[in-house]
């Protein structure tokens, strides 16, 4: 299980950069949603394992059950 949340965070990181690194203009708006989501678990996700506060600025990221 580690090695999946590791090889998940490494390839959203590569999409990110290549992606040009953008921040979400809703990083903030993405994070609210998540604070009140019932898979919050310590500010990660507990269905896909991502650290929320990094996952939510990322533009080439998405909500594993489509909240955002």
């Amino acid at each position: 299980m580690l090695m999946e949340k590791i090889f998940r965070f490494i390839k959203a990181l590569y999409c990110w950069c290549i992606g040009g690194c953008r921040v979400s203009l809703t990083a903030e708006q993405r994070m609210n949603i998540c604070m009140k989501c019932e898979h919050n678990s310590s500010n990660l996700c507990s269905l896909c394992g991502c650290v929320l506060k990094y996952k939510t600025k990322m533009d080439t990221e998405k909500c594993p059950i489509k909240k955002w």
